[in-house]
């Protein structure tokens, strides 16, 4: 058995751990909690990131795409009626233009849902990134490797380790678009 403690990260900290098989079963029930929290304001709700790469290692975080029709309509009802202490949104919107919502929980950041609109490049990517490794195993401990090659170089720079991983992320959706 796995220990869920061992979920989520400080804002700004960096760890990686081992695939845990139990990251399914929590963005399951995220997605639930999401699907009751935004009922008719979005198109898609999908497990991306590292968590949803299996057999890697990752942040201990959920990413969660999630597509919408109309992104400064939902980013308005979210304001005004999700926000809170559990659900914080970042105020810019990151360099995908994906307006960021963050679940956190005890002092941690549990989820990060990626919202964009369902017509969006990037969302497309990130569906496109995962299911690229998810089929190609040997590409996957690649991004592995590469991802703990920047955690030993940049573990007190989250920046840095996560602009390290750009130009690779970019070759792997050029090779899934293929």
């Amino acid at each position: 058995m796995y220990n869920l403690d061992n979920l989520g990260l400080k804002r700004g900290d960096l760890e990686l751990l081992d695939y845990n098989p139990e990251y399914d079963r929590i963005f399951k029930e995220e997605k639930q909690n999401l699907e009751k929290i935004f009922d008719g304001k979005y198109i898609k709700i999908e497990h991306v990131g590292s968590t949803s790469i299996k057999n890697i290692k990752s942040k201990p975080i959920i990413d969660i795409l999630l597509t919408c029709k109309d992104l400064d309509e939902f980013i308005r009802y979210t304001k005004k009626y999700v926000e809170n202490e559990i659900y914080t949104t970042k105020e810019q919107n990151t360099d995908e233009g994906d307006f960021l919502i963050r679940k956190e929980e005890d002092g941690k950041v549990k989820a990060f849902i990626h919202v964009l609109p369902e017509d969006s490049v990037y969302a497309r990517n990130y569906i496109l990134f995962r299911n690229y490794l998810n089929n190609n195993i040997d590409e996957a401990k690649r991004y592995e490797k590469l991802k703990l090659e920047l955690y030993n170089k940049f573990s007190n720079d989250r920046k840095k380790y996560t602009d390290g991983k750009a130009e690779y992320i970019k070759s792997i959706i050029l090779k899934a678009k293929k």
